[in-house]
């Protein structure tokens, strides 16, 4: 991707690490592959969407209890593509945001308990 840092990818790695150990981490590292040319497209012309990856990952990776501020972040990252995104995509970024939605107060890890 356009514009990855070091500190980004090491946050993608973290993430990454933390999803695999379960199905619904698993599931959503599908969906992000199954629209990762889209993704990628959009993040290489829009350098805000970006920027509002960067933070929403970085909270998302971030051991603490999905708070506010991290739920907005990744809700602004939802809104974002959901401008530029392809109807298939439009219809994962509401299951995920519905998932989102119903995690809020918990932490990842606790999430992604099968």
């Amino acid at each position: 991707m356009n514009g990855i840092t070091d500190l980004d990818r090491g946050v993608t790695t973290r993430l990454h690490e933390q999803l695999q150990v379960s199905r619904t981490g698993q599931r959503w590292e599908r969906m992000l592959r199954l629209h990762a040319h889209e993704v990628e497209a959009v993040l290489a012309v829009h350098s805000d969407i970006r920027e509002d990856v960067a933070v929403a990952l970085t909270l998302l990776a971030d051991e603490a209890p999905l708070d506010g501020a991290t739920t907005r972040a990744v809700e602004r990252v939802f809104d974002d593509l959901q401008r530029h995104a392809s109807v298939p995509l439009q219809r994962d970024l509401v299951r995920m945001r519905d998932e989102l939605t119903l995690a809020r107060g918990r932490k990842l890890a606790e999430v992604l308990v099968d």
